[in-house]
């Protein structure tokens, strides 16, 4: 990753969908509330902010610049529609769950 402003998102994109998270996960909201288990919740919220961040910097070429940026083992879409369409799902379901997430002990 290139940019270290995208730590949690790059986190989430290459930590939870490697090759082969379909072995160990049935769909991709598993991954993600796996991500949202395993995660403190200010990092959650801060993967929240770096989602809105990343797609609101890049209204086009977004897969392309996507694909540059994180080098992602996972695909997530065949073009600039779909790939913003996949990274608004994971945040609406990042906010839709946090909940799951840990707190950080005080």
């Amino acid at each position: 990753m290139k940019n270290a402003e995208y730590d949690r998102l790059n986190k989430l994109i290459n930590a939870y969908f490697y090759p082969y998270w379909e072995d160990d996960y049935g769909t991709e909201a598993e991954v993600v509330d796996q991500y949202i288990r395993t995660s403190w919740r200010d990092d959650v919220e801060r993967s929240i902010e770096q989602i809105n961040r990343y797609v609101s910097e890049h209204p086009v070429n977004l897969l392309a610049s996507f694909d540059a940026e994180f080098v992602p083992m996972y695909i997530i879409g065949q073009n600039d529609a779909e790939a913003r369409a996949w990274l608004l799902a994971v945040r609406d379901q990042l906010r839709a769950h946090i909940d799951l997430a840990r707190l950080r002990p005080a």
